[in-house]
């Protein structure tokens, strides 16, 4: 009886799905059936009753949530609500992407101020050169310097990677601004 009831909101919510392509279609049934059983697998793990049409319920009619999925798929708009397996998912992505995006922007934009500041310090053991006529290319600090025809952008590395880097930081900031209004 249960699978009869599944099965019977599964079609309707599949006529309903029209709009989108047949894969597309495909798709969207094959995650509402499996939310269902991860229900009604969960209910049964925790003890509670596992009825169907209840669980069914929870989703809303079949023509609103089809409706939502289509405006999702096709308009773009914010997947239906309620599907906490997803909205998990997401949450990890993005907040792993916050902090991931947090360390390589900063990380980067202080190794640039710090090799800017370097310059100035001791100019001749920082710098970018090239190597093997034109082939390979040092950023860094050398213990042995390289002839200075060889260094490209000499004493001008200091406003440049100051730049880079102080625009990196101002970007990095923006980003991370973006993502955190979407944790």
């Amino acid at each position: 009886m249960e699978q009869q009831i599944i099965h019977q909101y599964l079609n309707t919510l599949q006529s309903y799905l029209a709009r989108l392509s047949p894969a597309e279609a495909k798709e969207v049934i094959r995650e509402i059936e499996s939310h269902i059983f991860d229900l009604i697998e969960q209910r049964e793990a925790a003890g509670q009753p596992a009825d169907a049409a209840s669980i069914l319920q929870g989703f809303g009619e079949p023509r609103q949530l089809a409706a939502q999925y289509v405006a999702h798929i096709a308009d773009g708009a914010p997947p239906p609500l309620g599907f906490r397996a997803i909205q998990r998912v997401k949450y990890g992505v993005t907040a792993s992407l916050y902090y991931g995006m947090a360390v390589f922007g900063f990380m980067i934009s202080f190794c640039l101020l710090f090799l800017a500041g370097a310059k100035l310090i001791t100019p001749d053991a920082v710098g970018v050169w090239a190597m093997s006529e034109g082939n390979s290319l040092t950023i860094g600090f050398m213990s042995e310097p390289f002839p200075p025809e060889q260094e490209l952008l000499g004493i001008a590395l200091v406003p440049v990677a100051t730049v880079l880097g102080l625009l990196l930081m101002w970007l990095t900031r923006r980003i991370l601004a973006v993502l955190k209004n979407h944790l």
